[in-house]
């Protein structure tokens, strides 16, 4: 149904271009236009298109406008079917895309604001807005009957205009009617945004030059003396010029959208043009109804059918091009037929605006079924009708297309993930926007608060877990200044020590804590007794240091542990000892605990003799508890199972050491950070559980960091952990297995993004993968081109791929490629000396 139509003759403008085309803003999203219209502009929800995790999601972000359309089609009463008489009912509509590059300023009320502003200061990110504005109807004297119909009628003949009241209500309906759509009220500065989008939103009043395809708009005065200075005609010539930009306006002439289906990525064509560096895309058109359609459509079929026989006679057209033209004919007959044909937008006008001059426009939407042509000599004209509230019509080509093909295009996209505020895990691939990760945020949302981080070696998961906790770190606690952090590292000969040190933080190394009797021993570090056993008892069957006389203790175990604890004991090797001499525990039971805790430093950390000794300690800082050159003995990830005793005790250290942390943190809105965490997750269903409802009732949020993610799926884990970021696997099944723990597909297409190298070619040839996941380097320098890329699966059940972007100084100091960490150990050195 698309068509090329001449417009009405454009307005002449002065030499002197008209700022804006709005007058006054009035309260509740009312703008008065200089030609005295009123419009109503509401904003339209924005979410992931192109990156929706489904089919289904990337419908329902059509759904408002889809709706919008229809309600004010609803509302267009004519008394004909025929478009040429109808048609001067027809509701008037702009949308108005806004796309502006900014510095990233974190919103107003961000705990770490400052932090992050001075992290990131020549950071980029895409200010995006879409505001639907709809022209109201105004009827004489509103509902106020015959008196104030007389007194409207008087006014506008003494002062000019239509007195508001006359719109009051049709206000109300249409304001009523959009706000059923999902449509919200914009502030006045996101108004003023899209009021002066050509000057990146500060103010509408600037001075524009025109050249024949392109238009140049100075801000202030010392700019168009520049450029007078430089000569105008010839631009390419000038020098830099401060605030000074340059637009290429182009008209949308043609399209091959028109009958794609809505789920097929072809149909969107707006996405494709902010890709491709669109910054403003404004779509005017009134709104038929369906039954006008309808009948338009029966009246025009002979026209049309005769017009196709027509060109196939002069061998215009091939048979097949005529069949095929007549199927869709037929097709869209049938649609409208069956009474589920959408809105059209009738004499629509599609107008585009890039940043910059644009010589080759078919190279500026290449992303886009859009067929673009440059709006030579009119590109104030253009400028001046993409305005809010303008009269001014000046684009040749107008189009009849249904609803579906503005709401299915994708110009309401914008790839966002992750919660309001937190620590910044990067910027989103697509539209740059940050996604952070909120300490608080899981803690009253539906599942367990856990969160996994999934990532092959190589991928930047340590690095990750670093940033996370040096941002965290700075978020107020509920009863401090800071949000204490725990990261524990079971790897042997593994060190952030330097990054924790540089943040104000603490070091607890197991070279020390094998002197520290029971500093993980659970009725320590427990905040109620019934906890604190149930931990202890559990843990001690998971070592089983009774061999196969493990079944004869598994009640006597918890008898003995509560006996001792009522008696006043504070540790479990005192519980025991109590219990077996009052004859609430055998020999046969106690004994091998005792052994083993004479025997091994890793168990007695676990297992606390005397009641004077400490429990861990956790501060307001970053607390780093690392193997060090102690030998962790840990299974095989995956070999849990049938392991032999020492393994056992080292995989019961690391859950205390999970635990204990937790409970230290208790009531104080901290993070655990967990390393190698498939030791943690080969536990078991019940271990997670646990956690869970541990990190719930304290107010602790466990992050989880593992390459073995097949351990949660096959431990039924899905249901326990909230949220993710799957960085780049390259082992085909915990790929997928990471993809299936967050419900996401794994397609083709994105396990060979999460698996694919960070280069491709060899020798002289290599060049960095764009496609991979992976941190990708300049081969030449070195030098880090782009960060690396993971999921981000939030909350709410998005998942969006994000780029983490760290800053210099964390970089130098957390790497942990060999050659960074020679530098450090040098500089270190160097400072010593």
């Amino acid at each position: 149904m698309a068509r090329n139509s001449k417009a009405p003759a454009a307005q002449p403008l002065m030499d002197v271009s008209v700022p804006t085309m709005m007058r006054t803003l009035l309260p509740g999203g009312r703008m008065l236009g200089v030609d005295g219209s009123l419009w109503l502009v509401r904003k339209v929800p924005l979410e992931p298109v192109v990156d929706a995790k489904s089919i289904d999601e990337r419908l329902n972000t059509y759904t408002p406008l889809m709706a919008a359309y229809d309600e004010l089609s609803a509302m267009t009463h004519t008394a004909s079917n025929r478009r040429a008489l109808a048609r001067k009912d027809y509701r008037q509509t702009q949308e108005l895309l806004v796309n502006l590059k900014k510095l990233y300023n974190p919103e107003t009320g961000h705990p770490i604001a400052g932090f992050l502003k001075e992290s990131f200061p020549q950071q980029l990110t895409e200010k995006r807005l879409l505001l639907l504005a709809v022209k109201l109807n105004g009827k004489l004297g509103g509902n106020g009957g015959l008196k104030h119909a007389i007194d409207s009628f008087t006014e506008t003949l003494v002062v000019g205009g239509t007195p508001l009241s006359d719109y009051d209500t049709d206000l109300a309906r249409v304001d009523a009617a959009l706000a059923r759509c999902g449509l919200s009220v914009p502030s006045s500065q996101e108004i003023a945004i899209a009021n002066a989008w050509w000057n990146q939103g500060h103010f509408p009043d600037t001075v524009d030059l025109p050249h024949s395809d392109h238009l140049h708009v100075f801000a202030d005065a010392k700019a168009v003396r520049m450029a007078d200075a430089a000569g105008r005609e010839d631009c390419h010539s000038w020098p830099a010029i401060p605030n000074h930009r340059t637009l290429t306006i182009a008209t949308l002439e043609g399209f091959d959208f028109e009958f794609v289906s809505p789920t097929s990525t072809q149909a969107h064509w707006a996405t494709g043009l902010v890709e491709d560096g669109a910054v403003a895309i404004s779509i005017r058109a009134g709104v038929e109804p369906a039954k006008i359609t309808r009948a338009e459509l029966r009246r025009q079929r002979k026209r049309y059918l005769d017009d196709i026989n027509e060109r196939l006679k002069q061998n215009k057209m091939e048979l097949s091009e005529q069949e095929e033209m007549v199927r869709t004919l037929e097709s869209v007959e049938a649609v409208y037929a069956s009474r589920e044909g959408s809105p059209t937008l009738v004499d629509c006008s599609v107008l585009v605006a890039f940043d910059g001059e644009v010589e080759d426009i078919t190279q500026a939407g290449p992303n886009s079924a859009a067929n673009l042509r440059i709006m030579n000599f009119r590109q104030r004209q253009a400028l001046a009708e993409m305005m809010l509230c303008s009269y001014i019509r000046s684009n040749p080509n107008l189009h009849d297309m249904p609803t579906q093909n503005v709401a299915a295009s994708g110009i309401q996209s914008l790839s966002t993930v992750g919660d309001k505020t937190g620590a910044l895990i990067g910027f989103t691939e697509r539209d740059r926007q940050p996604a952070y990760v909120s300490p608080t945020a899981a803690s009253t949302a539906d599942g367990l608060p856990l969160m996994l981080v999934a990532g092959g070696t190589g991928s930047g998961k340590t690095q990750c877990l670093l940033w996370s906790a040096t941002q965290m770190n700075r978020i107020p606690g509920p009863r401090s200044a800071r949000s204490p952090q725990v990261i524990v590292d079971p790897k042997t000969e593994s060190d952030h020590s330097p990054t924790v040190l540089a943040a104000g933080g603490q070091v607890i190394s197991l070279d020390d804590l094998q002197h520290s009797d029971g500093i993980f021993d659970p009725i320590r570090f427990a905040k109620s007794p019934d906890v604190g056993i149930e931990l202890a008892a559990s843990m001690l069957g998971s070592i089983n240091p009774w061999g196969d006389d493990r079944g004869k203790y598994e009640v006597a175990i918890y008898t003995a542990l509560r006996y001792g604890v009522a008696n006043g004991a504070t540790c479990i090797g005192q519980a025991l000892t109590t219990a077996l001499a009052h004859g609430k525990a055998s020999q046969g039971m106690v004994q091998p605990i005792l052994d083993l805790a004479e025997a091994s430093p890793m168990f007695r950390a676990c297992v606390g003799m005397d009641p004077n000794s400490q429990a861990l300690n956790i501060f307001d800082g970053i607390t780093l508890i690392k193997v060090g050159n102690s030998h962790l003995d840990l299974p095989e990830p995956g070999a849990i199972e049938g392991a032999p005793l020492m393994q056992r005790v080292c995989l019961a250290l690391v859950r205390m050491m999970v635990f204990g942390s937790a409970m230290a943190l208790t009531g104080r809105g901290g993070v655990i950070h967990l390393d190698e965490a498939w030791v943690f997750l080969g536990a078991g269903k019940a271990e997670v559980e646990r956690l869970g409802r541990l990190a719930r009732s304290q107010g602790v949020l466990p992050i989880l960091y593992t390459q073995r993610v097949s351990d949660a799926l096959k431990a039924e884990l899905t249901g326990y952990i909230s949220r993710g970021f799957i960085l780049p696997i390259e082992d085909r099944i915990e790929a997928e297995a990471a993809c299936r723990l967050f419900n996401l597909e794994p397609t083709p297409e994105r396990m060979g993004r999460i698996r694919a190298k960070a280069n491709v070619g060899e020798g002289e040839q290599i060049a960095p993968n764009w496609n991979s996941m992976r941190a990708l380097r300049d081969p030449r320098t070195n030098q880090v081109i782009r960060g690396a890329i993971g999921i981000y699966a939030d909350l709410t059940g998005r998942a969006v791929p994000v780029e983490v972007v760290l800053p210099p100084t964390f970089l130098t100091m957390a790497s942990t490629n060999p050659e960074d960490i020679r530098r450090r150990q040098e500089a270190a050195q160097a400072v010593l000396v």
